[in-house]
Parts: structure tokens; sequence; C-alpha cells
């Protein structure tokens, strides 16, 4: 474990090592449609448009055996991971410090060589909290075009955060315990 701080907050990093003994994948597809209906009345009337759309979720279910025997259940939702029985994984979470969980945001498999990142949810975890101060500035100042401009650049501003911070989780090496890997003051 390595805790880091980025925009404030203080970040812990896990991480497992292991080799994969199972991996399964499926995929979820929801369909959802509105529209249709209509009327008519002494022969003409009218058909409202329908619209049909999709999504499908992928959902990986990995077994990792870390070098202790421990055997490690990763359930991820479209990460859309390439593995097979006996390849080498080292899977990375970030909780905030005190928190009881957090999201996987990093996954090597060793083996193939490639890295899969969660660039949303690392993010969301780098976004500070104080640009939101920005958001009650329209009521308090009566919606005026300036407290507007600020709540703006509040929002802006945590956007442009949690994505520059994120580059510096990426950046640091803490993800994979890389030599070298500084943490973030």
């Amino acid at each position: 474990m390595h805790e880091i701080r980025i925009n404030g907050k203080l970040l812990e990093v896990h991480s497992v090592m292991g080799k994969v003994v199972g991996a399964s994948k499926h995929l979820e597809t929801k369909v959802h449609g509105s529209g249709g209906g209509g009327g008519t009345y002494n022969g003409s009337g009218f058909t409202a448009p329908v619209h049909i759309s999709s999504t499908t979720t992928t959902h990986d279910q990995i077994f990792l055996v870390d070098g202790s025997g421990t055997e490690h259940a990763l359930r991820l939702q479209n990460w859309d991971l390439a593995c097979r029985e006996s390849h080498e994984m080292i899977a990375t979470w970030i909780k905030k410090k005190g928190a009881q969980q957090g999201p996987y945001v990093a996954i090597r498999n060793i083996t193939t060589g490639s890295t899969d990142y969660d660039d949303k949810a690392l993010a969301k975890l780098a976004r500070p909290w104080w640009p939101l101060l920005a958001l009650p500035l329209p009521v308090l100042m009566q919606f005026s075009g300036l407290s507007l401009m600020l709540a703006v650049a509040g929002l802006v501003t945590r956007w442009y955060l949690g994505v520059k911070g994120r580059r510096e989780i990426k950046g640091s090496g803490v993800l994979f315990g890389e030599s070298g890997a500084r943490l973030v003051a």
C-alpha cells in the first residue's frame, strides 16, 4: 500500500499481483425504447416516431492467486480485458484514506505486456472538492453574469484538476509499484 496526495486529497493505492487461475467474460445488453403510438380521426392522424437504443456492458471475472497462495476475485465492468489462465497480472485500486473500498484503476497483464486504465475513475478520484464552493454564487448574487461565470469557472477548474491529477497518478509509477516511483506530496 502506498499513499499519495493529489489536489489536497490523501489516497491509498493498493494492488495485488498474481497468476490468473480462472477468467470469464459475458456481455449484458439492455435495449431501451420510447415513442410510438398516435391516433387517427376521420381518416387522418399521426404516429409518433419510435426511438430504440441499446447499451452493452462487458463483465469480466478474473481469479488471481498471489505469491502467498491467496485467491483474489476481480469483478470488473466495461474493462474488456484479454487474459487467460497462467497469465501474470497486477490489479491496482485506489481508495480515499479511511474508505472501505475504491475502484480498480489500472490492470497490467505482465504476460502480454498490456496495460489498461479506468481514466474516468482516476479523474474522479483526483478531482478536488473546493471548486464546488463557487456553485452557490449565482443564487447568492441573484444570477448576475459574474456569478454565472464564476460558477462555470469552478466546474471547469475542477474538471481540469481532475484530468491533471489523473496524469500525475499515471506518471508517478505508484500504480504498479515501479522502481523510482515518486509519491506525490
